[in-house]
C-alpha cells in the first residue's frame, strides 16, 4: 500500500500519517512547501493547485488517496474567504484528478473529506447516508460543488468513498477550545436556542476512521459521526462540569450571533443530528461513543 494524503499537515493528516507510519505504509503527501521535517517518515511533494501544478513522482505506484484539503471555514466570511473556501477544495481537486490522469494509475481507492453541512438544517430531523434533505446556505452549497468535483474521480474508474465529517472534537484545534475558553473564565452560555444538535466526532477516532476505511470500502458516503450526538447546551454543560465552573448565564440570542458573526454564524446555530448507519452496520469501534467520555479525554491533558 502506498497512500498519498492532501491536507497532511492539518489536525486530522498528521495523526492519519503518524498512524500508518507506525503500522509500516509507505506515506506521500502534497504540499506547497514540502519539508523533510514536516511529518517525520513521509515523504512530501510540491504541489501549487491555484495552478494546478504538481510533481509527478508523487503519483508513482500509488494505491490510495486520502483527500483532506481545503481553507478552514473558522474565520470571517467575507465574499472574497467565501471563494477560497470553495476553490480550495475545487481546485484541490482538480489537481488531483490531473494527477492521477498523468501517472495512468488505472483505479486507486479515494477518500475524500467531506462535511455533515450539506444536511438540512432541523431541529427533529435524523440523518442518515440516504438523506436528501440539504439544506440552502453557504456550506450546502460548498458540500455540493466538493462533492460533485470529488465525483469526476469515480466517474473515471477510481474507488470513491465521500467522507463527511462531523464537529471535530480535538484539545488543542477546532471547535472545542474555542467553545471552551469562556467556560474557563465562568462566563460559558448557551449559543442561540442550544437546542440545536452537534453530531460531533474525537479527533482519534477519525483518523482512525479514515485509516479503517483505507481497507473497507464501506459505500459511497460515509457520515463520520459518533454514535450518539447531542445538544448544543448539554456538550457545554459537560464543558462545564468537567472543568468545574459554573454555567448559569442565559443564552445568546441568535441574532446577536448574526450581527457579530455575519454568515458564519450558521456554523454554530445550525443544527444537524446525523447518524451513521454505514458504520452502525460495520466492525469498526469507536473509542468514544458518548460525549462526556470524549470531553474528558479531551479537557483532562
Amino acid at each position: 500500500m502506498v497512500v498519498l494524503i492532501t491536507g497532511a499537515t492539518g489536525l486530522i493528516g498528521t495523526k492519519i500519517c503518524a498512524k500508518l507510519i507506525a503500522q509500516g505504509v509507505e506515506v506521500r503527501y502534497f504540499s506547497r512547501h514540502p519539508s523533510p521535517s514536516a511529518i517525520s517518515g513521509a515523504k512530501g511533494f510540491e504541489w501549487n493547485p491555484d495552478q494546478f501544478t504538481f510533481d509527478e513522482k508523487a503519483m508513482d505506484d500509488v494505491t490510495h488517496v486520502i483527500n483532506l484539503a481545503g481553507a478552514t471555514i473558522a474565520k470571517r466570511w467575507t465574499a472574497s474567504y467565501k471563494k477560497q473556501v470553495l476553490f480550495s477544495r475545487i481546485n484541490s481537486l482538480k489537481t488531483l484528478e490531473m494527477a492521477l490522469e498523468k501517472s495512468k494509475n488505472s483505479s486507486v481507492r479515494i477518500l475524500s473529506a467531506s462535511a455533515i453541512g450539506v444536511y438540512k438544517s432541523d431541529l427533529h430531523l435524523t440523518h442518515d447516508e440516504h438523506s436528501i434533505s440539504y439544506g440552502d446556505g453557504f456550506l450546502t452549497e460548498v458540500v455540493q460543488q466538493w462533492e460533485a468535483q470529488a465525483q469526476r474521480l469515480s466517474d473515471k474508474g477510481h474507488a470513491l468513498s465521500l467522507v463527511r465529517i462531523g464537529i471535530v472534537l480535538d484539545s488543542s484545534q477546532g471547535a472545542l477550545p474555542k467553545l471552551v475558553l469562556p467556560v474557563r473564565f465562568g462566563i460559558g452560555a448557551s449559543l442561540g436556542s442550544g437546542q440545536q444538535w452537534q453530531s460531533w466526532i474525537h479527533s482519534e477516532d477519525l483518523a482512525r476512521l479514515f485509516v479503517y476505511l483505507l481497507t473497507h470500502d464501506l459505500g459511497p458516503v460515509i457520515n463520520a459521526v459518533a454514535p450518539y450526538p447531542v445538544v448544543q447546551k448539554e456538550l457545554l454543560r459537560e464543558v462545564a462540569a468537567i472543568l468545574k465552573r459554573p454555567f448559569f448565564l442565559p443564552n445568546i440570542p441568535g441574532w446577536v450571533l448574526k450581527m457579530v458573526l455575519g454568515e458564519m454564524s450558521a456554523v454554530v446555530l445550525e443544527s444537524q443530528k446525523v447518524h451513521s448507519a454505514v458504520l452502525e452496520s460495520a466492525d469498526f469501534q469507536f473509542k468514544y461513543t458518548a460525549i462526556q467520555p470524549a470531553l474528558s479525554d479531551l479537557l483532562k491533558r
